[in-house]
């Protein structure tokens, strides 16, 4: 579409000069026929201004006049050497002249008339009067049937009904004539035709009848130009368009004019219009196969890479692209797969030593066992089997080999949510018999569905250990300790250890919350922010250690975990 923006405007362009250029031929064409029929014009009114002063010159001739005035004073030899002479020299006149084809001579005084062709005795009654007649004598030329006649008679008082003494008649040569209007069309079918304004006589050539009345209307009407100068236009007849040119001679009293069909002059000019629609069908095929070229080997193999930058940027890093040609889209797919093998490189090596960080966490987490708890511990059984209460030490047993038997075991990363929860219970009956009855502790049971859960080992006992050491530690009496759950819509669930400790200020609170927000710069590694970290590298950000000053008065700590079904080892 951008290159066809580009090329329209310089199409149009060209068209338009096109266009103007045919203007400029058209105009061309019609001022040449129009200089031709002003050519043929002149010509003719040269050669008809000469016949018509020789016309006058013959009807004033001294030996023309005697033969006319007085033969009967001539004897017969007088007489006949009189005929002789004129005869020769209406044959001279019709001689001098192509368009000349017959002169006759008329003298009344014989009732006979001379032809420079051959002798008549007796000039025809219609003929004469067509002669005699007053308006032709006036015009320089008319019409009698098919012929074109000029008159000339004297003396010229024949106008006031008196009668001739000599008349002459010219005729013209309708032949001469017409070859002549046969070269000035211009072309297969073009056609010209000379008439009088009165409409008396006309001759065409190359004009059928069915457009001569066409043509002879639109002369005398409006397309008629009488002051002389050329008239250039264009009309329609039978449905076929002509170019037409014309001028009226004043001196004839005669209309001059040539057609040409539109189609036949125009001819070189649609030839070249159906050139450049041709060029131009050309142009917008190759336009069209360009496109689909660039579209092909371009658009196309650029739109697949950024279809493909956007999968890898929603997080599909298993796109890989091929590209069959040897070009620089084969480069660039090749250093974008190699990219995308480099990043799920890269990812990989930083998701190892996620594992290792975690994996090294749990082992410190595991082998962070409180000497304090340890020996305490232990002394307390010593006095429980020094007092023979052996019922409790063998119930303390029992959790502590549990709790020994969990924190040894370092074979398994994920437990069950069941597994874990038993693991912190156990750790919750080892700190009762200590505190003996100082501390209650209240654990509310998993939710339904969740006990098949896998969870990170050791997430919740050191939340209860630090408790435990932080917030019940110097607690006298009425010691509080609750474990409770919350599920967050079907994969989400909350698990809260809070304590009535009175330790906990709120600077201390804040600071804790701090160190969890900025849990991946800590240097040191306690019971929480292990668990925080080791969460957020199992479930994400959006999970781990929130926590909050407790309603009990102490410190509230909720830990959030994702659904992940899975065999308890």
């Amino acid at each position: 579409m951008a290159f066809l923006l580009v090329i329209i405007p310089l199409y149009l362009w060209g068209l338009v000069m096109n266009q103007s250029g045919q203007e400029v031929v058209q105009k061309q064409i019609s001022e040449s026929m129009a200089s031709r029929v002003h050519f043929y014009l002149t010509s003719l009114e040269t050669e008809l201004t000469r016949l018509t002063r020789l016309k006058l010159e013959y009807v004033n001739d001294d030996d023309l006049l005697l033969l006319a005035t007085v033969p009967n004073q001539l004897n017969d030899y007088e007489r006949t050497r009189a005929l002789l002479s004129a005869k020769s020299k209406l044959y001279l006149l019709k001689s001098s002249s192509p368009f000349v084809e017959n002169v006759k001579l008329y003298i009344p005084s014989l009732d006979r008339s001379i032809n420079a062709n051959n002798f008549d005795s007796a000039m025809p009654p219609e003929e004469l009067e067509d002669i005699l007649n007053p308006a032709h004598m006036k015009s320089p030329i008319f019409g009698m049937g098919e012929k074109l006649l000029m008159s000339g008679v004297y003396p010229d008082a024949v106008y006031a009904g008196r009668p001739p003494v000599l008349a002459i008649e010219i005729q013209l040569s309708r032949p001469e004539i017409l070859r002549s209007l046969s070269s000035m069309a211009e072309g297969e079918g073009g056609g010209a035709l000379w008439m009088d304004t009165g409409g008396q006589w006309q001759i065409a050539s190359g004009v059928e009848d069915s457009l001569l009345a066409a043509f002879g209307e639109a002369l005398r009407g409006e397309l008629l130009n009488d002051s002389g100068e050329s008239g250039q236009y264009r009309l329609e007849s039978a449905g076929i368009d002509y170019f037409g040119a014309s001028e009226f001679s004043p001196l004839l009293g005669t209309t001059l004019a040539v057609f040409v069909p539109a189609e036949t002059v125009l001819e070189p000019l649609n030839k070249h219009r159906n050139w450049i629609w041709g060029e131009s069908l050309v142009a917008l095929l190759l336009a069209v196969v360009f496109s689909y070229w660039i579209y092909r080997f371009i658009h196309k193999p650029m739109r697949r890479l950024i279809t493909s930058f956007r999968r890898v940027e929603m997080g599909d890093l298993s796109v890989r692209l091929y590209h069959g040609n040897q070009d620089e889209f084969n480069y660039v797919y090749n250093h974008f797969n190699h990219m995308l093998e480099r990043i799920q490189e890269l990812i990989h090596e930083v998701y190892e030593q996620q594992i290792r960080s975690q994996q090294s966490e749990l082992k410190q987490l595991q082998s962070q066992i409180n000497p304090h708890f340890f020996y305490n511990t232990f002394f307390i059984l010593q006095g429980l089997v020094r007092m023979r209460e052996h019922e409790v030490a063998e119930r303390m047993l029992h959790h502590l080999s549990g709790y020994f038997q969990f924190i040894t075991r370092s074979g398994a990363e994920q437990v069950s949510l069941l597994a874990e929860m038993k693991h912190a219970w156990s750790y919750v009956e080892i700190q009762n018999i200590r505190f003996a009855g100082t501390v209650t502790a209240e654990l509310e049971p998993i939710p339904q569905g969740w006990e098949a859960s896998m969870v990170p080992r050791l997430i919740v006992q050191p939340l209860i250990e630090n408790a435990y050491a932080h917030g019940l530690e110097n607690k006298l009496a009425e010691g509080m300790l609750r474990v409770t759950f919350r599920e967050e819509g079907a994969d989400r669930l909350v698990i809260g250890v809070e304590d009535n400790g009175e330790s906990l200020d709120d600077g201390e609170l804040d600071a804790l919350r701090r160190t969890l927000a900025l849990a991946e710069e800590a240097m040191e590694m306690t019971g929480i922010l292990n668990v925080h970290r080791r969460l957020q590298l199992n479930y994400g950000p959006a999970f781990g250690i929130e926590v909050s000053r407790s309603e009990l008065g102490g410190l509230k700590v909720l830990l959030m975990i994702r659904r992940e079904e899975g065999r308890q080892p």
